[in-house]
């Protein structure tokens, strides 16, 4: 695993890649950060031509990204079949916007475990603009290439700083309508249908820019996902046993799929492992550790072994090591991870990012890293590596990137 990036080359990482975006090929604009990622790890030598197209590979991309370093002039050939790496400096309005932040949570502290965080962006901000100018042209001319539902209001077009700034978000919307009369088919949640489009599972949160986005280019009826649930019972358990095995979930949607798999579709099973019932733990066993022994008496159960599945970021592997930590000596409750769930939410994010920090970013900056050792055993060398690296970078992988069709 290559080195944790300082604040200064995340920094320039985010230069590189606003800089290299202008000229990469329209597949392949999304990779600009995990690519700005690998040259900064490369830029402090002189790197063979093959060396630079392993590099690139790496991050998703193919011999026609290199052409486009080369136009944007990030690499500058030297002799026969070498070239220099020639980063941009980050300019100094970003050291200022990234150290303001760092300044003020230092002075108050974290009261709480913090959440995600999204890229500082706005709709409030935008203006309607109706002048024609050769770079407004062009940024139209990107626009019409997409599905016209996007922009056949009007908004959009008249509103060019948004595909600007939310380019990456309506290409990849632009993607999941081909063909199709809806934004989903109904068998998704709303976070398992934002983060499958946007990589972000709270994107089209009801309150977010991504709806606001949506509702702006007339497009809020197009979404089409599960109706959102509410349950007064945490525990499901179909049937008795002495014996217990059950999943604790973090999150509600996950819970929902595991609930229905047993309740509707009869399984036995999730994940290959045998389950008897699932509880939507929601943080709470792991405030409070007497919850675990009061659900094995609730239960009527002799034992309980409980399989628990959460984020992976550093806020949701220490619940995990919490529960873990309250288990007792008496045998009587067991924790482990969900190890399937785990493993496929690294396979996914492996897929999607092959760069461990193109994740979301958190403020989880604070939280200790712990909970690895419980899940190091069960990994390979390559999905241990890509989970330190999430946690160093204090990213997150969200549970809902696991949906029902997974389980």
């Amino acid at each position: 695993m290559g080195h944790k990036l300082t604040e200064e080359e995340q920094r320039l990482v985010t230069t590189t890649a606003k800089v290299i975006a202008k000229t990469l090929p329209d597949e392949h604009r999304g990779k600009a950060s995990g690519i700005a990622s690998a040259l900064v790890r490369l830029r402090s030598k002189t790197v063979e031509a093959d060396e630079l197209l392993q590099a690139v590979v790496e991050r998703g991309g193919d011999a026609g990204c290199c052409d486009a370093l080369k136009a944007a002039q990030v690499v500058v050939a030297q002799d026969e079949g070498r070239y220099r790496i020639n980063l941009p400096s980050a300019p100094d309005s970003d050291r200022q916007k990234t150290s303001a932040p760092q300044k003020q949570i230092a002075k108050t502290g974290p009261t709480t475990i913090a959440r995600a965080k999204r890229p500082d962006r706005s709709l409030g901000r935008l203006s309607c603009v109706r002048r024609q100018t050769p770079e407004l042209t062009q940024v139209r001319s990107h626009i019409i290439g997409l599905d016209p539902r996007l922009w056949l209001n009007g908004w959009l077009l008249s509103t060019p700083d948004a595909f600007v700034r939310y380019e990456a978000e309506l290409r990849a919307l632009d993607a999941a309508l081909v063909g199709k009369p809806a934004l989903g088919d109904g068998t998704l949640s709303l976070r398992e249908l934002s983060y499958r489009i946007f990589g972000d599972e709270k994107f089209l949160a009801p309150e977010s820019d991504g709806r606001k986005l949506l509702r702006l280019m007339g497009l809020t009826d197009l979404l089409n996902v599960r109706p959102s649930l509410r349950f007064d019972l945490q525990c499901f358990m179909p049937k008795h046993h002495r014996h217990a095995r059950l999943v604790v979930s973090e999150n509600l949607d996950p819970w929902v799929n595991m609930r229905n798999a047993l309740f509707l579709d009869g399984r036995k099973r999730i994940l290959g492992e045998r389950v008897h019932g699932v509880v939507f733990g929601n943080g709470t066993l792991a405030r409070e550790p007497s919850h675990l022994e009061r659900l094995v008496d609730t239960l009527a159960a002799e034992d309980l072994h409980v399989m628990y599945w959460g984020d992976i970021d550093r806020a949701g592997l220490e619940i995990l090591a919490s529960l873990a930590a309250s288990a007792g000596e008496d045998g009587r409750v067991t924790v482990e991870p969900f190890v399937p769930a785990y493993r496929l939410m690294l396979k996914r994010a492996q897929k999607r990012y092959p760069d461990p920090l193109s994740n979301e970013e958190t403020d989880q900056v604070n939280v200790p890293i712990t909970g690895t050792e419980l899940l190091a055993p069960y990994l390979t060398e390559s999905e241990l590596a890509y989970l330190e690296a999430v946690l160093e970078g204090a990213r997150l992988i969200p549970q809902e990137s696991v949906t029902a069709e997974d389980l």
